[in-house]
């Protein structure tokens, strides 16, 4: 990851584990910046549209692969996007990403992968301008979802490994941690006093 170097274009990244919440405060917050006259995107990763999101659906829906192969496709489905990204920061976009870089180097600690090896798979993406990570505790990631699980969601003992991974994570590179367990307007509002002042020097369109 590099450093963002778009004059104008925001990058924030809302993290976590399987059904944290990030789905909804990322749509939330991409309301709110819209509403303060910012162009806005909203992305999701993985993007399951993609040559390579196709076979990363594959995987959650139970395709087995080597866990080096399946940490690589995440990094790739973010490279096939980048020219995209750049492009939207250039412009003077606001983008929020549900999932971004966080995720790859937390699901991957909690397979055991170097995390050196896994930032380098990162290295030349646009970086966030800040990271915000919403902890939840695993047991109430399966009470909010216990149908339908993909191969994450219903290994808790998993989760409960990337939940530590983001903490860890979260506190070597100062990210935002917010308790994801809250009401969705709380955490929607601690969401936007971190995320106000990034973009006080932001380009509004009207």
């Amino acid at each position: 990851m590099t450093k963002n170097r778009y004059a104008s274009g925001r990058l924030i990244a809302i993290d976590g584990i399987d059904q944290s919440g990030k789905r909804t405060q990322t749509e939330l917050l991409v309301k709110r910046v819209v509403q303060q006259g910012f162009h806005c995107a909203q992305w999701d990763f993985p993007v399951y549209e993609t040559a390579v999101g196709r076979l990363l659906k594959a995987y959650l829906q139970g395709t087995r692969h080597d866990n080096h192969t399946i940490h690589l496709l995440y990094a790739a489905n973010k490279w096939e996007l980048v020219a995209k990204m750049e492009n939207q920061l250039r412009r003077g976009c606001i983008l929020i990403a549900n999932r971004y870089t966080p995720s790859n180097l937390a699901y991957g600690t909690a397979h055991g992968l170097p995390l050196n090896w896994l930032h380098s798979l990162e290295t030349g993406l646009p970086k966030a301008d800040r990271v915000i990570i919403l902890n939840v505790p695993t047991d109430v990631s399966f009470k909010r979802k216990s149908r339908n699980r993909d191969v994450h969601e219903e290994d808790l003992a998993y989760l409960e490994r990337v939940r530590r991974s983001y903490l860890r994570l979260g506190k070597a590179h100062r990210w935002a941690v917010i308790d994801g367990a809250l009401p969705t307007t709380d955490v929607s509002s601690r969401i936007w006093k971190i995320v106000a002042p990034i973009l006080r020097s932001a380009k509004r369109t009207h």
